[in-house]
């Protein structure tokens, strides 16, 4: 009767150490909170991260970026090479398929990079194509007006993200509602105002994901992404304020990974107001705002004090540069001096968090006889404003994804994006214009650097925008899930717990 009940016992252990494992193989749903859902799946139009997030996840393109060495590496490519200084030749992966089981072929290609052209949002990225060439089903070349040195970080820009072209012909109204791609996700369903739930391609060409069901959540609250993880609602966050870091390692349910991004935190200024327009008083903002205080008391010293536009990992980013002049007492000088004391400004802001950097810099500005009025704005509500030039002055991030100094400036500065293209500033100078266009054509890597570098100092003494610091990547993600590094998008496909 013992040996039967050691018997029973320990098949019952098994039993159930078994279905502890079934359970863990099961876990294959994550929920992923990110300040605001997605706007956009049309990668022509998304001009915000929290779009491109999704984005990300259901297209491929021809390239990706390496962010750990910022080199470009091949996706739906299996090789290229210059034909000339002005060709480039890619060969396709072949059979490599879309959710409905077409095959991407070159003329999906020539199509996405076509329609990129038309779109103002993104054209200045492909503008310099003069044409694009189809030799086979699989095989293509891309032929620029003029040497273009950018154009393969410009190929690994979410806007490359490659359409079905059949599809999207067929169904121009709501292809980008479900797009039919060719990436690791497809969209299950989309709650708007709420949630979007992607679910696995699994025919995907690199393999199916391990990560079934990933459900994309837009939480605007820094303490209520930071709670879902305490309380296992959410699985993975981004956005966690420093401040929570230690908290949630603690709790034992989340782990923090961080990286330094390529965003630059700043402060643009609209040209196009009557006040800003006042060279000396963006002086004065610049020289009035202390950038150290606000990294120290809001991100605990975690980022770095921005001295340029270009963060550190992006090229173009000059190690000696100077910074814009910090300094009170010439700052208040000058206002007294040009008859400014008493100004009235606006600050525009699209979270809780840059409320308090909006605070500290209106206590500084306050100071010196500065009156700033803070304004906090739903994410979409933001963009949509700051476009459309009705903020005043704005807090902003801005990563070149490309981890190219052209994305960082030219969509930022060059006259011919002012508005919802990207440079929210309206800023026009026909000099800028022209280093950027000297720097987008130049091969030699010093020259460039060179523009790069002139083009900073320009802008220390135009103040169009006040870079504050170089922000990270953060997730809190849930302990059980493996594989996470801090990018500047996730990888859910990678993912598993």
């Amino acid at each position: 009767m013992k040996k039967l009940s050691l018997i029973l016992l320990i098949l019952s252990l098994i039993f159930l150490g078994g279905c502890g494992e079934s359970k863990t193989e099961k876990r294959d749903k994550l929920v992923f909170a990110q300040l605001s859902e997605p706007k956009t799946l049309d990668p022509h139009n998304a001009v915000d991260n929290y779009s491109q997030v999704a984005i990300t996840q259901i297209y491929d393109r021809l390239f990706e970026l390496n962010e750990k060495t910022t080199t470009v590496i091949p996706s739906l490519v299996e090789s290229y090479k210059r034909v000339d200084e002005n060709t480039l030749e890619l060969v396709l992966k072949k059979d490599v398929k879309f959710t409905n089981g077409d095959t991407l072929t070159a003329e999906d290609v020539k199509f996405t990079l076509e329609r990129a052209q038309e779109n103002p949002k993104v054209a200045h990225l492909y503008k310099v194509i003069k044409e694009i060439v189809i030799l086979d089903d699989n095989t293509l070349q891309i032929i620029t007006e003029v040497p273009f040195a950018p154009l393969l970080n410009h190929l690994s820009h979410k806007s490359a993200s490659i359409l079905n072209k059949k599809e999207v012909l067929k169904n121009p109204n709501d292809y980008f509602n479900n797009p039919i791609a060719t990436g690791p996700y497809k969209v299950g369903s989309w709650e708007l105002g709420d949630s979007m739930t992607l679910v696995a391609n699994e025919g995907y060409y690199r393999g199916s994901p391990k990560i079934k069901t990933v459900v994309i959540r837009g939480i605007p609250e820094e303490n209520s992404r930071v709670i879902g993880l305490e309380t296992g609602e959410i699985d993975m966050a981004g956005d966690i304020p420093p401040i929570s870091w230690e908290q949630l390692e603690k709790s034992g349910k989340a782990k923090i990974y961080s990286a330094p991004s390529a965003t630059t935190v700043h402060i643009g200024l609209n040209m196009k107001s009557p006040t800003l327009s006042n060279k000396v008083l963006r002086q004065v903002l610049a020289e009035a705002i202390d950038k150290k205080s606000i990294v120290d008391a809001v991100y605990l010293g975690k980022v770095k004090v921005a001295n340029q536009f270009l963060a550190p990992p992006v090229f173009g980013h000059d190690t000696e540069a100077l910074p814009q002049k910090y300094d009170v007492d010439e700052a208040k000088k000058l206002l007294e001096e040009n008859g400014l004391v008493g100004t009235k400004l606006k600050i525009s802001v699209s979270s809780p968090e840059r409320v308090q950097i909006a605070t500290i810099i209106q206590d500084q500005l306050k100071s010196i006889g500065i009156d700033l009025e803070i304004e906090l704005l739903e994410w979409g509500a933001f963009l949509s404003r700051a476009g459309a030039g009705e903020t005043e002055m704005f807090i902003l991030g801005w990563s070149p994804s490309t981890y190219d100094g052209d994305y960082g400036y030219y969509p930022n500065l060059h006259s011919s994006q002012m508005g919802s293209n990207g440079n929210r500033t309206f800023y026009s100078n026909p000099k800028i214009d022209n280093l950027l266009e000297l720097a987008r054509k130049e091969n030699d890597i010093n020259r460039r650097k060179d523009y790069y570098k002139e083009i900073q100092t320009v802008l220390n003494e135009d103040i169009p925008l006040i870079p504050l610091y170089y922000g990270n990547v953060v997730y809190g993600a849930n302990i059980n899930l493996k594989n996470i590094e801090a990018t500047g998008y996730p990888e859910f496909y990678k993912y598993e717990f």
